[in-house]
């Protein structure tokens, strides 16, 4: 999936509970001889109005989580991000 990350959303947790950043990614480099990666972005990350949680139980990410630039832009909560 690497390859095809094109950016990168932010979600903070609680007390805020939603994703509120979003940067493109310019290149993703492997750290040194590790399964680790280094990301580089075009600029900083952009504030974006904040994408809650929703209703649905469970959808704090846990882990990495992929999806569209443009489900996130449009969303109102996570429930309509994944």
């Amino acid at each position: 999936m690497i390859p095809k990350i094109k950016y990168i959303a932010a979600y903070q947790v609680a007390p805020i509970s939603a994703i509120t950043y979003i940067a493109e990614v310019k290149s993703i480099k492997q750290w040194k001889n590790t399964n680790k990666y280094v990301l580089y972005f075009n600029s900083p990350a952009k504030k974006i109005r904040k994408v809650g949680l929703g209703k649905i139980k469970g959808k704090a990410p846990q882990s990495p989580r992929y999806s569209s630039r443009q489900r996130i832009m449009n969303a109102e909560t996570l429930d309509n991000v994944f």
